[in-house]
């Protein structure tokens, strides 16, 4: 029994152990310094942030599903009313008439989601929404 206990002890003292093969050295180190001004940037861009958000009115579904019916940033209304009312009929939906969809469409503009102009072709006017970054931001 003891020589078995020799044996071990010497196969210990011949293998060496990982930290037998490092070599530690001391490492100085320093404490940051508190960067006061780039912390008040921050927060002072997160507190524009939520102001914006704050105001910013929250659109209803049909809203949100006419935005994200822009394939192009300058649309025409025929072109609107056919496919927001192909995705509706799709979804077992009835589709819009095209007052409504004109009074909603006029109420992103209000928002600020969308611009509105008139344009004349062949001698009849038509018209033309436009994607606003705020409209692109909410699409895209």
């Amino acid at each position: 029994m003891f020589k078995k206990k020799g044996k071990e002890e010497k196969k210990k003292k011949k293998s060496k152990l990982a930290k037998d093969f490092v070599n530690l050295t001391h490492v100085e180190t320093k404490k940051q310094k508190v960067d006061y001004k780039g912390m008040v940037d921050i927060l002072s861009q997160k507190e524009k942030y939520d102001e914006q958000q704050q105001f910013r009115k929250k659109l209803t579904t049909d809203e949100q599903a006419i935005l994200t019916s822009f394939q192009k940033n300058r649309m025409l209304l025929d072109r609107i009313w056919i496919i927001t009312n192909q995705s509706r009929i799709q979804m077992g939906m009835d589709g819009y008439k095209l007052e409504k969809l004109k009074a909603i469409l006029d109420n992103l503009v209000e928002m600020g989601y969308l611009k509105y102009e008139a344009v004349e072709y062949e001698s009849k006017f038509n018209d033309v929404y436009i994607l606003t970054e705020l409209g692109k931001e909410q699409v895209f």
